[in-house]
């Protein structure tokens, strides 16, 4: 019981980032007349019926423009990882080509000999 209850826990503790633009909503929701009477930039033009969604509007967008900088930022502290080498970009000039390097090791392929002396004493098994 401990155990799904801290699961849970963590799960909501995981996805509050995720609830702050729509804890801007709810807020607008919930003091919508107080927003449309105090707040709205529009309160002196009842006729275009904005009712405060500009303030929500202006809300959303610093939320996300709050949100876009915090990632920038993190980003422009993460170090770069290369995964990838592009052999285009490395300067091989000074080492010559391939042809000088010295022959260190020849190897060739032998075929394998099948008349070993073992083949008369151990004998797959007659089917």
């Amino acid at each position: 019981m401990v155990n799904k209850v801290i699961a849970i826990l963590l799960l909501f503790l995981l996805n509050i980032p995720l609830f702050s633009k729509w804890s801007f909503v709810v807020y607008y929701q919930v003091n919508k007349s107080y927003i449309a009477k105090e707040l709205c930039i529009n309160r002196n033009k009842p006729q275009l019926h904005c009712d405060g969604k500009c303030f929500l509007a202006k809300k959303l967008k610093a939320a996300e423009e709050k949100e876009q900088k915090a990632t920038s930022e993190k980003l422009e502290k993460m170090p770069e990882i290369v995964l990838f080498f592009d052999d285009n970009h490395v300067d091989l000039s000074g080492l010559g080509s391939f042809e000088e390097l010295p022959q260190l090791h020849s190897f060739s392929y032998l075929e394998p000999s099948y008349g070993s002396p073992l083949l008369g004493i151990f004998q797959p098994p007659k089917i």
